[in-house]
């Protein structure tokens, strides 16, 4: 094993050891979700009745729903992935994986993301960052996807996180350009992800003339990755990093890409319960994703830890769906909704006008 395999396998331990010990979550920034209201149908509607179902990469999934992609590439790590891959397999929701250049620099490290091998009918997305496709051949990352029958190909964008990272990639020129090489040539689809800092209506708006089958806005509030950097360089106590609290809150950045963006989008980015879930769906997602919670629920109790969370999640989805008298995925895609606050005025000031109801 080379030293930057090496790296690359301690770097992948480090971080879910953070994320389980040190509180990494954004301070000041939130999501946003909190100046969103749902407008009530007022129509009575039965919790049992509820149907979560939703589409996700033309399949259908049982909620609109999916684990984010966190980790793999060390054994010690590789158990999560497949402790989650029981679980989704159950509830019939999708899943990624965390950044797969691990198996690139060392092939054996393959069966730390390889979960179909077990779960065959899991939907699985593979995981990539934007400075590794200016890194690696076509062929490499092909191969990476076909090597754990990945349905997807997710490129992540983390700018924000490799300055702040000791060992970070931090030119990203030509990124664009190799993002849509993949894409039309990969053979599955490819979906364009933050992690934490958002996407913008302009990065969106590149992105619709392409290939390029969905957007994962990766929004700020959630889990914050320079916070994980810094703990990793031991650098914990610059809270004043210039990056520290810095990128567009979640709810913002899926109205803002959802304005340039029509086809699948996705909401990350603290997505914390059912409420946050509806909300996302209401403003244009199509599905949510989750991370941390998730891995913390697998660091308790396994594969039943994240079953039982993401059920429960699912179910709490249902009763909020019936609170707003809607009887299925499509109807709450079409709630009227109201933004306030501090959302209503980053959204007019950046699309010029405010796309949903406001209050008098």
């Amino acid at each position: 094993m080379d030293s930057e395999s090496k790296v690359t396998k301690s770097r992948k331990i480090e971080h879910v050891n953070i994320v389980l010990t040190q509180d990494v979550q954004y301070k000041r920034i939130t999501s946003m979700f909190n100046d969103v209201e749902l407008v009530p149908t007022g129509k009575e509607v039965d919790p049992a009745s509820v149907d979560t179902r939703s589409t996700f990469l033309e399949s259908e999934i049982s909620a609109p729903l999916f684990v984010s992609g966190m980790t793999g590439g060390d054994e010690r790590v590789g158990k999560i992935n497949y402790d989650i891959a029981a679980a989704v397999s159950e509830l019939h929701l999708p899943m990624g994986v965390g950044s797969q250049r691990a198996m690139i620099e060392d092939k054996e490290m393959a069966k730390t993301y390889a979960v179909k091998s077990e779960y065959p009918d899991v939907l699985l997305m593979g995981n990539i960052g934007a400075a590794q496709v200016l890194k690696y051949k076509i062929d490499d990352i092909s191969g990476m996807v076909s090597a754990i029958e990945a349905d997807a190909l997710c490129i992540h964008t983390n700018p924000a996180q490799e300055v702040a990272q000791r060992e970070g990639d931090i030119s990203f020129k030509g990124a664009f350009s190799a993002i849509c090489k993949i894409s039309d040539s990969i053979g599955v689809k490819t979906i364009v992800k933050e992690v934490g800092n958002g996407i913008s209506k302009e990065v969106a708006k590149r992105f619709a003339g392409t290939s390029v089958y969905g957007i994962d806005t990766g929004g700020a509030g959630g889990t914050n990755w320079v916070a994980i950097e810094l703990y990793r360089a031991g650098n914990a106590h610059l809270y004043k990093h210039i990056f520290r609290e810095w990128g567009i809150p979640t709810a913002q950045s899926l109205i803002e890409a959802r304005s340039e963006f029509k086809r699948m989008l996705t909401a990350t980015g603290g997505i914390r319960s059912a409420s946050d879930i509806a909300k996302a769906v209401a403003l244009g997602a199509d599905a949510c994703g989750i991370a941390a919670p998730v891995v913390q629920a697998q660091s308790r109790n396994g594969s039943k830890g994240v079953y039982e969370y993401l059920s429960s999640l699912s179910s709490e989805l249902r009763k909020e769906m019936a609170r707003l008298g809607v009887s299925n995925v499509r109807e709450l895609a079409h709630l009227e909704t109201v933004l306030k606050g501090q959302l209503k005025d980053a959204v007019a000031q950046r699309l010029g006008s405010v796309p949903f109801t406001e209050y008098l």
